[in-house]
């Protein structure tokens, strides 16, 4: 209940603060995008961002329509695309990441940086024993 209750807290404070104009998802995706300038797949994104295919497709839409990321055939399968960020999004990500890592750095500054790292620890070990569950 405490990861719960926190995990709730510290969304409700990342929410506020994602850049004007979009949601934490976009944001999320975006992010994505901006680590990978070669692009990604809608699968690859469904993957890291733990969401259904279809909220991928909704989501990477919508950031089509703002002119914030782009789709992209793959030159060796017909079938599939990259999504990749267009030159407007790669703008709104260098800007828009170092504020949001300032913003988490505020947000857990109380918390010593020690109990940080070991709960990124713990969390990471959380994480792979629940994706090693059937």
């Amino acid at each position: 209940m405490r990861l719960l209750k926190a995990h709730g807290l510290v969304l409700r404070q990342v929410r506020r603060r994602v850049p004007e104009g979009l949601t934490l998802p976009q944001f999320d995706v975006l992010i994505q995008l901006h680590r990978r300038e070669e692009g990604m797949t809608p699968g690859e994104l469904t993957r890291a961002l733990l969401v259904t295919a279809g909220n991928v497709t909704g989501i990477v839409g919508r950031l089509v329509a703002m002119d914030l990321a782009e789709r992209r055939p793959v030159p060796e399968d017909r079938r599939a695309v990259r999504v990749r960020l267009t030159p407007r999004g790669r703008r709104l990500m260098r800007r828009a990441i170092p504020r949001h890592r300032r913003d988490l750095d505020a947000l857990l500054s109380g918390v010593v940086p020690a109990d940080l790292a070991r709960l990124r620890d713990l969390l990471g070990t959380l994480g792979r024993a629940l994706e090693s569950r059937p």
